[in-house]
């Protein structure tokens, strides 16, 4: 197989080279125009390179704007999501700080129950203590009664020593 590519591929150059060397001495143009050799002058030649000069500069701005504007589109596009994430982390933050906004007036509410609830017990401890002490005060009258009447009994009941 190999012998037959090599085969197909010297045929091929050897004939491409037999055609064109019959082609030059002949005498035929390559690069003809229609059969007549023209002699460009000086001011086609100009002529020829500035519309040449003029298309590359007219390819070379296309190819720069297009550039440009999808630059711009992707600047755009970073822009976007970045204002997108920013208004993501703003909402989060304000869902956040509504949070604890609320948690903190819960807890508020709490220690403000939580005081109510020991003033009340303070004060019904305090209002206990004094009804203990009224009632010891008076159990302490009966206990001086009671031993006043007993040491009377007790005087009573012994006679009096010479």
């Amino acid at each position: 197989m190999l012998k037959k590519i090599a085969r197909i591929l010297g045929c091929v150059v050897l004939a491409s080279t037999l055609v064109l060397t019959q082609g030059f001495l002949a005498g035929i143009p390559v690069g003809s125009n229609d059969g007549v050799a023209v002699a460009l002058t000086k001011a086609e030649k100009k002529e020829r390179r500035a519309k040449r000069a003029a298309a590359r500069a007219a390819k070379k701005a296309k190819k720069a704007a297009a550039k440009a504007q999808k630059a711009a589109a992707k600047a755009a596009k970073k822009a976007q999501k970045a204002a997108a994430k920013a208004a993501k982390k703003a909402k989060k933050a304000a869902a956040k700080a509504a949070k604890a906004t609320k948690k903190a007036a819960k807890k508020a509410k709490r220690a403000a129950a939580k005081a109510a609830k020991a003033a009340k017990k303070a004060e019904k401890a305090s209002t206990k203590a004094g009804q203990a002490a009224g009632k010891a005060e008076e159990k302490a009258e009966q206990a001086a009664e009671k031993a006043g009447q007993a040491a009377e009994k007790a005087g009573r009941a012994l006679p009096s020593l010479p």
